[in-house]
């Protein structure tokens, strides 16, 4: 089997206009590891403007944080520690997968010139194509997939080299001096997963609206469980059965940021494309502010109702969670069928 990931797809869109910016540490940026201000750390319900994202950016930054050269970003919070006590949930033996169906659709024949990235994004081609070789002992079938699994349909993995916000990307490296539609991402790609991600993952139940501080803290208080450092947060913010795209108001609210950031989340997933609300000014700002600031990989577009199910059913909404990225070299993420373990 023959994979070829189209890594235009970096280019996408959404990135086409990023400023230019010397790779320097923004203006104000906090210390490595230094504590936000009081006023970064209350954010109000909503209604968040693009000068206080613009704070956030920076004051909450964990440029630094790791080193000047880091690429893993929160994925270093996944300590070995994390690692064992996310093992221990898996008591029951059963399993289940997070990722959403790919509905092949055949090739004419010969593969397509790439197409411009608005075009590509979400597609998955699969053409079999049978061995004409001289061997008389048995048939063979060949098969090669065409993935581009941006944007709102295929389960996917971001990576950090992925978005870029005023030209910058996760610790400062400069988008123009990482990333080339030839060559895809010299730094901050998903090759450097190589061994996976394995941690404790959450899921966080609440659809149909844009989910704020005080909901994530009501569900602590239901649940007894404590969103802490190292965890995988995922949100169904669809309800089961809906086929049309979830709506821009419901998903993780911009007002969460400060939230994310307290209590060092390492992966972040949603069952739609994160984006739980507006900033003006600011095109995807959960997008930005997660790869861009905090270095927290993205899972989008999950299938997760079949884990509430399993949660309900258990009365359990933490288990252990694996993401097995694709090791593809300059990839800027990667269709992916994470699994959780209870």
């Amino acid at each position: 089997m023959k994979h070829r990931v189209l890594l235009a797809a970096v280019a996408i869109p959404l990135l086409w206009g990023l400023e230019t910016a010397a790779r320097q540490q923004p203006a104000g940026q906090a210390p490595p590891g230094a504590q936000s201000s009081a006023a970064s750390r209350q954010a109000p319900s909503g209604g968040v403007t693009r000068e206080q994202f613009d704070r956030w950016m920076t004051e909450l930054s964990n440029w630094g944080r790791w080193g000047k050269d880091d690429e893993r970003g929160a994925l270093n919070l996944i300590t070995a520690e994390k690692r064992k006590q996310a093992a221990a949930l898996a008591t029951t033996g059963g399993v289940v997968s997070l990722s959403r169906p790919i509905p092949g659709q055949k090739s004419a024949g010969a593969p397509s010139p790439p197409q411009p990235p608005i075009a590509q994004i979400g597609k998955f081609t699969n053409l079999f194509y049978a061995d004409p070789s001289p061997q008389k002992d048995g048939d063979y079938l060949f098969e090669r997939h065409e993935i581009e699994y941006h944007g709102g349909t295929l389960s996917h993995l971001d990576a950090l080299c992925h978005v870029a916000y005023k030209g910058r990307n996760y610790n400062g490296f400069v988008f123009k001096e990482i990333v080339t539609k030839e060559g895809g991402c010299s730094k901050l790609s998903i090759g450097g997963l190589k061994d996976g991600i394995v941690t404790r993952g959450l899921l966080v139940d609440i659809p149909d609206k844009a989910v704020r501080r005080e909901d994530l803290e009501a569900w602590e208080k239901r649940t007894g469980l404590k969103i802490s450092a190292g965890d995988a947060l995922l949100l169904r913010s669809r309800r089961p059965g809906t086929a049309a795209p979830a709506p821009r108001s419901v998903g993780y609210d911009p007002s969460l940021m400060p939230f994310l950031k307290e209590r060092d989340i390492a992966v972040l997933g949603n069952d739609a494309a994160q984006e739980g609300g507006p900033v003006p000014g600011v095109s995807l700002p959960m997008h930005f502010f997660t790869l861009v600031a905090l270095g927290v990989h993205l899972l989008d577009n999950l299938a997760l109702d079949e884990l509430a199910d399993t949660a309900n059913r258990l009365k359990r909404w933490e288990f252990l969670l694996v993401v097995e990225p694709l090791r593809v070299q300059n990839g800027a993420g990667g269709a992916v069928n994470p699994l959780a373990f209870f």
